[in-house]
């Protein structure tokens, strides 16, 4: 995906699921906790007061008829079970030893297993319900007011507030006329029943249950509730994993825009170092999408603004070098002509001057050719080259001016080419120019023979220009492709030429995505070797590949 934006869109997409997803089992978790506990917070109180009523049997008829007593008002079975029958986990132990309620809960629309331990003995209550009625609650009441008959009527208040403790709603102790509750209500209740009133809500998490139960002839009701149905998605919860959220989505952001920032910041570094003259400034934000691309254009650019602006110098340098030496015989010549009286030498050193003009205006026109190269890479179109005509084109024109003495000789196998093989992507004109100016160079220096060769060598075609010349020293084989360079006497300038040839060889070469290399030929001269990509990409440009590869 090189598009920035659809990286961002899908990593946020991403980011939105995963958050779901952790919020949705988040909530799922915690909403089961929360059950689990709300349930046994409800269901302490009752058992607790099942336990008391148990142990105060002293005798084991006694108890048997209270367990029985129970399991009418409970409408459940209770039994009285020691450890090893109710196969215990480790969580569980200790859950009951802490004096609290242990639920096991098969199915929320099943069943339960309730359990709790009667304090300082090894038994335990246990019990299967399949739904929480009205009948429980009821039973709840009954039995508190069972336990606050133990108690003289001036410790209810007392033992008011020990038992507030076991349960998880609030108990309490009311008056009758200062109840809020209608004919009926009232009237069951002087009937010595207990009732419930449900007080609804809009909101079904906001409804509550109230328990009232009338204290024998005390004008007193005893008061459970409000017991508040559960919430499975409270507005904290909300809020929690709302936040949750959005730290989540600013997290997952940050990293996302984070590498983007940090590549924005090395390209806007390397284009203010650019900016202030530091030629070697490179933006290292690799990658194939817009900016690794953009990085890539900013290094190419910045390579050729580099290599411009040094071959200027140097062609300033070189120029004024080489203008120097025929402007000084163009002085010198005609300050002689001026002084020469005689016809035929004043016609010898005319024909002197107009050669050293024919020099000016052939220097002067390669440095305007080099200048052109070095001005820009054009968007160069492809199309396929026949390499072998392309070989009897430049034997043909080089032929007669390679006189009796030298040799141009073809050595290409090309029977052993196909006709595909034959062909190569390329510019016809531009790969005519690489061919015409290395065989040239070579006739400056060869002394009997020109060898050319074309093969094919993987994915890439090659061509070969040998002379059984002087040769290149290894230490001035990268020097000799720059503008106007000087090498040693074996090859000096004596031969012709102004060193620029080369130098628009190696630049045409990189236009074609290659590399031009010299070495020793068979017969100890020069041997420059081109090779480039038989199959091009079209509308390729130098400053997008030479940036990828800085």
């Amino acid at each position: 995906m090189n598009s920035i934006f659809l990286r961002i869109y899908a990593g946020m997409i991403l980011a939105m699921l995963l958050v779901g997803a952790f919020a949705y089992g988040m909530v799922q978790l915690v909403n089961d906790y929360r059950s689990d506990l709300y349930r046994e917070q409800m269901a302490h109180g009752t058992f607790y007061l099942m336990a008391r009523g148990l142990q105060r049997q002293a005798e084991p008829e006694a108890q048997e008829a209270r367990r029985e007593l129970l399991t009418r008002l409970m409408g459940a079975e209770i039994e009285l079970r020691d450890e090893h029958t109710l196969e215990l986990s480790y969580r569980e132990r200790m859950a009951l030893e802490e004096g609290r309620v242990v639920m096991r809960v098969a199915d929320p629309r099943s069943f339960a297993d309730i359990m709790f331990q009667l304090p300082g003995e090894s038994r335990y209550i246990y019990t299967r319900m399949d739904k929480v009625s009205e009948q429980q609650a009821r039973a709840t009441a009954l039995l508190l007011l069972d336990e606050l008959a133990q108690y003289p009527l001036a410790e209810w208040d007392a033992q008011f507030m020990h038992l507030q403790k076991q349960f998880g709603y609030p108990i309490a102790r009311q008056p009758l006329a200062a109840l809020r509750l209608d004919t009926e209500q009232r009237q069951r209740l002087a009937r010595r029943e207990v009732v419930l009133a449900l007080d609804e809500s809009p909101a079904r998490n906001r409804s509550t249950v109230m328990v009232y139960a009338p204290i024998g002839n005390t004008g007193d009701a005893l008061v459970l509730g409000p017991l508040v149905l559960f919430d499975w998605l409270p507005l904290e919860m909300s809020v929690l994993v709302g936040v949750l959220g959005l730290l989540a989505m600013g997290f997952v952001t940050y990293f996302l825009v984070r590498p983007l920032q940090a590549r924005l910041r090395k390209l806007d570094n390397a284009v203010r170092q650019l900016g202030s003259g530091d030629l070697d400034a490179r933006a290292d934000v690799r990658g194939q999408d817009a900016i690794g691309q953009l990085g890539a254009t900013f290094n190419g650019m910045t390579e050729h603004i580099r290599r411009l602006i040094e071959s200027q110098r140097e062609m300033t340098r070189a120029v004024s070098h080489e203008l120097r030496t025929p402007v000084a015989r163009l002085r010198f010549g005609l300050e002689m002509l001026a002084d020469c009286d005689d016809g035929d030498e004043r016609r010898a050193k005319l024909d002197a001057l107009d050669r050293d003009i024919e020099q000016l205006d052939r220097l002067i026109d390669e440095i305007l050719t080099f200048a052109r190269l070095e001005e820009g890479t054009p968007a160069i179109e492809f199309k396929q080259v026949d390499i072998q005509q392309l070989f009897e084109q430049i034997c043909a024109e080089i032929a007669p001016i390679s006189g009796e003495h030298l040799t141009l000789r073809d050595a290409t196998e090309w029977l052993r080419l196909g006709p595909v093989q034959r062909n190569a992507d390329g510019e016809q004109r531009y790969l005519h120019r690489i061919l015409q100016n290395l065989v040239t160079n070579a006739l400056r220096y060869a002394r009997s023979e020109i060898v050319l060769r074309y093969y094919v060598q993987g994915e890439l075609a090659v061509i070969e220009v040998a002379d059984d010349g002087p040769g290149i020293p290894f230490n001035e084989r990268e020097r000799v492709f720059k503008p106007f360079a000087r090498l040693d006497k074996s090859r000096h300038r004596a031969s012709g030429g102004y060193g620029l040839g080369l130098s628009i060889v190696q630049r045409i070469v990189e236009w074609h995505g290659g590399r031009i290399d010299v070495t020793d030929s068979d017969s100890g001269g020069a041997l420059f070797r081109v090779s480039w990509p038989r199959e091009q990409r079209s509308g390729q440009h130098v400053l997008g590949s030479r940036g990828a590869e800085n």
